[in-house]
């Protein structure tokens, strides 16, 4: 996981809802040319058509798209939310979002596997909402 979010984490204070937290997650991966633009918006349009299924467990969610909606490189970023960010009014709030994107429908499947034994690990989620640097959680990975 470290060399897969090297350079791909941002940690913000506040978001002014889940749609910004979106775009915000996005902008890593856009800033980079991981994806298109419209990647970010299929996202987010995913979400509204589907709902929060991109809610993985408390306080992390995974919002994507799929490869044709603009991803160019397999990849996923990591945006913090030190305050966090209501996805709806039945789940606690998001702190950790991170972004995949994938440039084919199996090149992730390793990233979500990693990504997966990651996210089973409440001690690391912990450390990883608590840290203050990218470097502090490249650390603990």
């Amino acid at each position: 996981m470290k060399k897969i979010l090297e350079g791909n984490i941002r940690i913000i204070d506040r978001v002014n809802g889940w749609r910004e937290g979106v775009k915000e997650a996005g902008a890593i991966l856009l800033e980079k040319s991981k994806i298109e633009e419209r990647y970010i918006d299929a996202a987010i349009n995913n979400i509204e058509r589907l709902g929060n299924y991109i809610i993985l467990t408390d306080g992390v969610a995974m919002p994507h798209a799929r490869p044709e909606d603009g991803a160019i490189e397999t990849s996923v970023s990591l945006l913090i939310v030190k305050e966090g960010v209501e996805f709806s009014d039945e789940e606690e709030k998001v702190k950790l979002i991170f972004m995949l994107a994938s440039k084919d429908n199996t090149s992730h499947i390793d990233v979500i596997r990693k990504l997966s034994n990651l996210i089973d690990d409440e001690e690391m989620i912990e450390k990883i909402s608590n840290a203050s640097a990218e470097i502090e959680i490249l650390n603990f990975l």
